[in-house]
């Protein structure tokens, strides 16, 4: 993944987050963990939040706190975006399959008297 850019807007009262990929929206949402996912999927590692803040994926407690302080057009939206991707991390994209412990078949005795 090359540029990674955020913008809020607020349609019909909800904020709306718009994911852009080398200049191509790619995806359009009001959730931050939908973002996160779609950065996982594409193997983010920066994002520039509009058109400003650039983090490193994925962020610290301490870019929050920094983030806290400048003026957002929806802060609410962008600190929930930079606390989902505190949580970035190196997940598989798909996940394992579920490893059950399988019953074990009885062993019948035959001709044992």
């Amino acid at each position: 993944m090359h540029n990674a850019d955020i913008s809020f807007a607020r349609v019909l009262g909800v904020v709306e987050m718009t994911l852009c990929v080398d200049g191509v929206a790619v995806a359009r949402t009001a959730s931050p963990e939908s973002v996160v996912r779609e950065l996982q999927i594409r193997g983010g590692r920066e994002l520039r939040l509009e058109g400003g803040l650039v983090l490193e994926l994925p962020t610290t407690l301490k870019t929050l706190d920094m983030a806290s302080g400048l003026a957002w057009s929806e802060p609410m939206a962008a600190l929930k975006l930079i606390a989902a991707c505190c949580d970035l991390g190196e997940i598989p994209i798909f996940s394992y399959p579920e490893r059950r412990a399988r019953p074990r078949a009885e062993a019948t005795a035959i001709g044992m008297a």
